[in-house]
């Protein structure tokens, strides 16, 4: 017969005694709660080496790269470098061939003529046909006729040199050399410096002159 224990419900005694469970309350969306998510350590610190080692792998394969780029670099420079060199060997060559070529030329001029006058204003007028240098020793005039060849074109290329002309203030300085062209008279002092008269005066307007024409006109003259 039936039992009531002090709580007041019923029991029941044999089989039919068993308290039936009842079923688990699923959590929210349907699914059982299962056990609390657990960090792989070891699958997370392979991963980390993984990418270490990537990484490493990468950064030596950029640094072969650059190194190979640099080792280029460095050939190409060693191969300007001993271009320069032969290049400068061979300006120094032919610098010193024309020094030689320009002395032998040089010489062979014949001795200055000394004018009649002291005056070049008096002299240039005379002095039209051809290419004339001349030398102000202070106390006289001596003059040249410049063969044509070598000395000509190279009076004439510092002549056109326009990009060494440039009008300075004041007045000519006193000139010890002077070149006579047939359009033009250019007066040479020390320091680059002189005048160019467009119209065969024997002054003008303070002007630069090219380097290197005074000292081919003195040599003339040596």
């Amino acid at each position: 017969m039936d039992r009531t224990d002090h709580t007041g419900r019923p029991e029941r005694s044999g089989q039919n005694s068993q308290i039936r469970r009842r079923p688990p309350v699923r959590a929210a969306g349907g699914k059982a709660p299962g056990k609390p998510f657990k960090l792989n350590y070891r699958m997370m610190l392979c991963i980390a080496v993984l990418v270490c080692f990537v990484l490493a792998l990468l950064f030596f394969i950029l640094f072969l790269v650059r190194g190979g780029t640099i080792n280029d670099l460095n050939g190409q420079v060693d191969t300007l470098n001993k271009e320069k060199e032969t290049l400068t060997a061979q300006v120094s060559s032919l610098t010193q061939e024309n020094q030689s070529m320009l002395a032998g030329l040089t010489a062979a001029l014949p001795d200055p003529t000394t004018a009649q006058t002291t005056s070049i204003e008096e002299l240039i007028p005379q002095l039209t046909e051809g290419v004339y240098v001349v030398y102000n020793t202070g106390s006289s005039l001596q003059y040249l006729s410049v063969p044509s060849g070598y000395l000509q074109d190279r009076l004439a290329a510092y002549r056109d040199d326009s990009a060494s002309y440039a009008a300075a203030q004041g007045d000519a300085p006193s000139c010890t050399y002077y070149v006579l062209f047939s359009d033009r008279v250019i007066g040479l002092a020390q320091g680059n410096t002189g005048f160019v008269s467009m119209d065969r005066a024997a002054t003008g307007t303070l002007s630069t002159t090219p380097s290197g024409l005074y000292d081919l006109v003195a040599s003339m003259f040596a």
